[in-house]
């Protein structure tokens, strides 16, 4: 049997959903993004893979979440 990769699976778009819901903001390669174009990205990401990073403010949380394709 095959396995999926996270990013391609429905739990990732819910994931991206909640942080959204959260008022996190979403970047997609620099740029404002929503979970439905991220998680499409993630899919038919031929030449390379998408990177995560976590940008936070100056107490810890989580205030943005960017993706960046690496080839």
């Amino acid at each position: 049997m095959k396995k999926k990769k996270h990013n391609k699976s429905p739990e990732f778009l819910y994931e991206l959903e909640e942080y959204n819901q959260r008022g996190i903001s979403l970047l997609l390669d620099g740029k404002p993004s929503n979970p439905k174009a991220i998680a499409k990205a993630h899919r038919i990401a031929e030449e390379g893979t998408y990177m995560r990073d976590y940008i936070e403010d100056e107490s810890g949380e989580v205030i943005e979440l960017s993706f960046d394709l690496i080839k």
